[in-house]
């Protein structure tokens, strides 16, 4: 991780000239409402606020990986959900998402966009530490209570968190050159992925060393212990940030026109393409979410430890990448190196056609090829921004989201409705994930039209970047 610090400073140091020739860094890296007076020192500002928000990533992520949806979704099957009741655990956080429409307005009301942000992340962290009191509920109540408490922990943690994290990329929107935008958010997902790469890991060690410590321990024992450790460090994430600066003259800082400018994120041609796309990305990742959850755990029998242990893999692939590709989308655009790395995503789904439970390691290929993930994770955060307005970004930041939450979370009902009905049907277990995945594969297929039809000024064409010219 500290190869990230080194190559973070040395990035700024070598593209002065840039932030010189980008109209905000000047104005937008004040302090005190007073501007930096050399080059250097306003170099030396953005990299302190770069750095601020990197240890926030990588505090931020180890939490999450330790308490990530893979772990709440085991933590609700050992409660008993399943079908509808599963999908719901993973839709209900999408449909609360759609609340991040009024964040806007609220950072107009308050004319606070930093603390906003420092107490939504904290708030969030607190209301994380409830998750899991859902197990304390088992054997103590009916299931169908368990499940909801679970759930109402779960939507209240997104919620909050929704609403620091549309104040933060307005804020790091402002920060970011455009120039080098690409290269610093490649850097900050680095720092993303190597954080829930040392949750990942940490929440596995945790699991086995609670059942060497604990003979015959409950389940969601070990569950409930790395969730709660990882909302501690979620909360202990935001002080970073308390240490980066925000612009003080900042005209996104305080939103104009919050409820009016949401609209015009669907007129605008350049912006409404990219809901369009993400709409459908959201769809086509939705409507086997359910399923890519339940697959390996009732039918391949794979452990808690185990699916960790490949997400790890998948999340260490991504740490390997996430620096280059940043470097990518800054020299080609984000456009062909999304259409490149959505044609590879969507492969990943055979894999699970061919895992059976004689054959369970083909499901290791889709988390290799889901590696390329790294692409759209750094492409979608690059164009969120690039194609908003520099002065007015919240409204913009808030539809993209939402549109994405109300796609995903529609999906994964009907996912889980498909599910729940060739159930009742009566099709075989292996029939009824086949026909899921075919479908979703197909879905992801079509999906690479749609990112090749983003407006993107600048970007370069695929067949450019294969012929290497």
């Amino acid at each position: 991780m500290s190869g990230v610090w080194y190559s973070t400073y040395d990035l700024v140091a070598r593209s002065r000239r840039s932030l010189i020739q980008h109209p905000f860094p000047l104005a937008l890296l004040m302090k005190d409402g007073v501007a930096p007076r050399s080059k250097q020192s306003r170099s030396q500002a953005l990299r302190r606020a770069m750095l601020m928000a990197n240890i926030n990533a990588g505090l931020w992520a180890i939490g999450n990986g330790l308490v990530s949806t893979t772990l709440v979704f085991y933590l609700a099957v050992e409660l008993g959900a399943a079908g509808v009741a599963a999908s719901c655990v993973l839709a209900a956080p999408r449909f609360a998402g759609l609340l991040r429409l009024g964040v806007p307005a609220l950072m107009a009301r308050v004319k606070a966009r930093k603390k906003l942000c420092l107490a939504s992340y904290a708030l969030s962290s607190v209301i994380l530490w409830t998750v899991p009191l859902a197990a304390a509920f088992e054997n103590r109540a009916p299931t169908g209570v368990a499940i909801a408490v679970l759930v109402l922990a779960w939507c209240l943690y997104h919620l909050t968190e929704f609403c620091g994290t549309v104040t933060l990329w307005s804020w790091l929107g402002d920060l970011m050159p455009a120039r080098i935008r690409g290269r610093l958010i490649g850097r900050r997902e680095a720092w993303l992925t190597g954080g829930r790469v040392l949750g990942i890991a940490a929440s596995v060690g945790l699991g086995y060393l609670w059942k060497i410590l604990m003979p015959h321990p409950k389940n969601w024992q070990p569950l409930a212990l790395c969730a709660s450790i990882g909302a501690f460090l979620m909360l202990i994430s935001v002080l970073p940030l308390v240490f980066m600066v925000d612009p003080p003259r900042a005209a996104s800082a305080v939103p104009r026109t919050p409820w009016r400018a949401l609209w015009k994120a669907f007129v605008d041609p350049a912006y409404r393409r990219l809901l369009n796309f993400y709409f459908w990305f959201s769809i086509a990742n939705g409507i086997t979410g359910t399923a890519q959850e339940l697959y390996p755990a009732r039918v391949l029998n794979i452990s808690y430890e185990v699916r960790q242990l490949l997400q790890g893999g998948l999340r260490g692939g991504q740490l390997m990448f996430a620096p280059w590709v940043g470097r990518l989308v800054d020299a080609c655009g984000n456009r062909p190196v999304m259409v490149i790395s959505q044609a590879i995503v969507a492969t990943g789904l055979l894999f699970y056609l061919a895992a059976t439970p004689a054959q369970p390691w083909w499901i290791v290929g889709a988390f290799v090829v889901w590696i390329a993930y790294v692409g759209l994770n750094v492409g979608l955060d690059n164009v969120k921004l690039k194609l908003a307005p520099a002065d007015n970004n919240a409204p913009h930041i808030a539809v993209y989201y939402a549109v994405g939450d109300l796609a995903n979370g529609v999906m994964l009902i009907v996912g889980g409705l498909i599910y729940d009905w060739l159930t009742a049907k009566g099709s075989p277990a292996g029939s009824r994930y086949f026909e899921l995945f075919a479908i979703g594969f197909g879905a992801r297929v079509l999906v690479v039209p749609l990112v090749a039809w983003l407006i993107e000024p600048g970007a370069r064409r695929v067949r450019e970047i294969v012929d290497f010219k």
